[in-house]
């Protein structure tokens, strides 16, 4: 790593490998950094963490740090669910930091380098990133439109993944909830992407025309899985998900005044219905 010469630290750093793309980039970033960092011989070395100032380490904090000028905190919190499973939030969290390997990610690492290699699998139209994959691409677009339609919404597609998240998690969250929306744009991204990798690794593995049946099987399974007291049926769920949303959301706040009665030290009978 380096040397103490005389009271000067001297780094000298080695590569197992040249640098590629834009690792060479990062070196160049690295070797500023450490120009400007001053070691002092004899002082003891110790971990600070840079997004805090008294530098403490928080798991809290560690999440929020990735998303600063990129997700306000409203919706961080949003998109890690408890509606889906954690693996569907991280996905979700990835997919709105543009961090999935999509293939215009993949080439900015020096990847894939061939322009034909670069194109959507779903359209062949355009360069696959995650704006186009999850909102342009007019196979994406279509099955956004069914969504909306299964949720009685009629309103204008963006062209970016973050107006998409909006949409579901402020317009439809008006209705039934900023968690149960952050959920169906979850769930509907999850799918998208399930999708894309069936085309890339497995030759269309997945048939489009099951694709909303797939996502309202899922969100119903995991909804019914992760909240309890949901009296509606899996037909009611794919006929009227707003009622069925409504539904659950006053059993929960029902459910809230019932506990907080009881703290009080009232006694009641609950009444799940």
């Amino acid at each position: 790593m380096g040397v103490w010469e005389g009271d000067k630290w001297s780094w000298k750093l080695e590569w197992r490998r040249g640098r590629i793309g834009r690792e060479k980039d990062e070196e160049e970033a690295l070797w500023e950094k450490l120009g400007n960092l001053q070691l002092k011989k004899g002082v003891e070395d110790h971990w600070r963490w840079l997004h805090d100032s008294d530098g403490s380490y928080m798991v809290k904090k560690a999440y929020l740090a990735p998303s600063e000028g990129i997700l306000e905190e409203q919706l961080c919190k949003v998109i890690w669910c408890r509606l889906v499973p954690s693996k569907v939030s991280f996905f979700g969290w990835r997919l709105c930091l543009d961090k999935l390997p999509t293939k215009w990610n993949i080439r900015k690492r020096g990847v894939l380098l061939q322009e034909e290699e670069l194109m959507c699998v779903l359209c062949h139209n355009m360069i696959e990133e995650a704006n186009h994959l999850f909102s342009m691409c007019k196979e994406a677009w279509i099955l956004w439109t069914e969504v909306l339609q299964w949720w009685n919404m009629k309103t204008v597609m963006p062209n970016i993944v973050r107006g998409v998240a909006d949409i579901f998690v402020y317009n439809l969250g008006r209705v039934v909830g900023k968690e149960m929306g952050a959920c169906i744009f979850l769930v509907v991204s999850w799918y998208l992407w399930y999708w894309r990798n069936g085309k890339v690794f497995d030759n269309e593995a997945v048939i489009r025309g099951r694709l909303l049946d797939m996502i309202q099987a899922k969100s119903f399974l995991w909804i019914k899985n992760k909240v309890n007291g949901c009296a509606f049926s899996f037909n009611e769920w794919k006929v009227n998900p707003v009622a069925c949303a409504l539904s659950m959301r006053s059993h929960k706040q029902a459910m809230k005044l019932f506990l907080k009665q009881q703290k009080k030290g009232y006694t009641a009978e609950w009444n799940a219905s």
